[in-house]
């Protein structure tokens, strides 16, 4: 009988043990594929984040020659006196 019981409780504790290995071998194979994931948008926030800087560049840019282009037309309102009529 006890030999029954002993031989049940073997089999108990192989079969939690393999399911605790299925277990384990499952939640590494869903983070492994949850970190490519984080890579893959971590890589897509960085060329986003890129493009963004260069609008601003080319944002920066254009104002400045928005500005240049207002100095100018300023200068030659005054020079010339005619009257744009933005004031």
């Amino acid at each position: 009988m006890n030999e029954k019981i002993i031989s049940m409780l073997i089999g108990i504790l192989i079969m939690l043990g393999g399911w605790s290995l299925a277990k384990t071998f499952t939640l590494s194979t869903t983070q492994a594929v949850l970190d490519d994931k984080v890579d893959k948008l971590e890589r897509h926030v960085e060329k986003l984040q890129t493009q963004i800087d260069n609008m601003i560049n080319m944002d920066e840019e254009i104002i400045e020659q928005h500005e240049n282009l207002f100095r100018q037309l300023e200068n030659n309102q005054s020079s010339s006196g005619y009257n744009y009529g933005y004031n």
